[in-house]
């Protein structure tokens, strides 16, 4: 399914430098380091709005990831200073879904949306997202929307 990517201007950001060994011969971002961004920035996002993996685990919780949607819509290239935006799209029970954008000069280059589901920090099964995090989260907006056609 084709993606229309859209970062209203007040979307959190986390500022990013494409570093050498992230690139292949051609200077192009290697496809797996995009998911290391975007877990990189959620996390950074989760300090941002006052909710840290620190605080977290103070709190006996922890996130992982069980799903990942990608798709790119160009490439980062070394050394290119980018941003990967954040956004909150829904907060369940247990689990958080999160759009991302990584951005050069404001165009997404590639899109993604990660579900989380929280867990207890020492038994690793789930658990209901904590109240303080999901009040932290609010009521964001997705950044990725179905286009038609490729």
């Amino acid at each position: 399914m084709a993606i229309a990517v859209h970062v209203p201007d007040d979307t959190w950001r986390m500022p990013l430098t494409v570093r050498y060994y992230e690139a292949d011969q051609q200077n192009v971002v290697f496809h797996g380091w995009y998911l290391n961004y975007f877990d990189e920035a959620f996390t950074a996002y989760a300090e941002a709005i006052g909710y840290s993996i620190q605080r977290a685990h103070a709190d006996g919780a922890d996130w992982m990831v069980v799903h990942s949607e990608i798709e790119w819509h160009g490439s980062l290239r070394w050394p290119d200073a980018a941003e990967i935006a954040v956004s909150a799209v829904h907060v369940g029970n247990s689990s958080m879904t999160i759009d991302f954008a990584a951005l050069r000069d404001g165009e997404a280059v590639c899109s993604a949306r990660n579900v989380y589901v929280m867990v207890d920090a020492e038994e690793y099964t789930r658990i209901e997202v904590p109240q303080a995090l999901r009040e932290a989260l609010g009521r964001g907006q997705s950044l990725r929307r179905p286009r038609a056609g490729r």
